[in-house]
C-alpha cells in the first residue's frame, strides 16, 4: 500500500508541474480579429470581387457573341461559319487559361501572405513562451476542456495589433 501511495505521488506531482507549464492560444481568433488579420481578409475579399465581376463581364461579353455566331450560322457558308466558330472556341480557352492564371496567382499570393502572417505570430509566441517560461502552446481547437488562465490568445492579440 506504501508503494501504491509513493507511485501515487510521484505521478501526480510531475503531471501538475507540467499543466503549469501549457497554453492554449486560437490561432483562428487572432487570424480573424487582429488588424493585419483583418486586412489581409480584406485584401482578398476585394480581390476576388474585383476578380469577379472582371470574370462575369468577360464571360457575358462572350454568350454575347457565342449568340451573334450562332444567329450567322444561316447567312454565311458552312466553312466561314466553322471559321468563326474555331476563332470563337480559341478565344474561350484563351479566356479559360487567363481565368485560371489569376486563380491561381492569387491563392499563391494569399498562401504567402498568411504564412508570413503565420511566421509572425509563431515568433510572437515563441518570444512570450521564453518571458512566460512556458513549455509548450496549443492550438484551442485541439483541446477539449482546459482552465481559462491557460489561455494567451488575448495577451497574443494585444502584442500582435501593436
Amino acid at each position: 500500500m506504501k508503494k501504491f501511495l509513493a507511485c501515487l505521488i510521484i505521478l501526480i506531482f510531475p503531471l501538475h508541474s507540467i499543466a503549469e507549464e501549457v497554453a492554449i492560444v486560437n490561432l483562428d481568433f487572432l487570424l480573424n480579429s487582429s488588424t493585419k488579420g483583418q486586412k489581409l481578409a480584406k485584401k482578398y475579399q476585394n480581390l476576388n470581387k474585383k476578380n469577379l465581376d472582371f470574370f462575369k463581364d468577360k464571360e457575358k461579353k462572350l454568350s454575347e457573341k457565342e449568340s451573334q455566331i450562332i444567329s450567322k450560322k444561316k447567312i454565311l457558308s458552312e466553312e466561314d461559319f466553322k471559321k468563326e466558330a474555331n476563332k470563337f472556341q480559341e478565344e474561350i480557352k484563351k479566356y479559360n487559361s487567363i481565368k485560371t492564371e489569376k486563380i491561381n496567382e492569387v491563392k499563391k499570393q494569399r498562401e504567402k501572405d498568411y504564412s508570413e502572417f503565420l511566421k509572425e505570430i509563431n515568433s510572437i509566441l515563441v518570444d512570450f513562451s521564453k518571458k512566460n517560461e512556458i513549455s509548450t502552446i496549443i492550438d484551442k481547437k485541439y483541446i477539449i476542456i482546459s482552465k481559462s488562465k491557460n489561455d494567451i490568445t488575448k495577451d497574443i492579440l494585444n502584442i500582435l495589433n501593436k
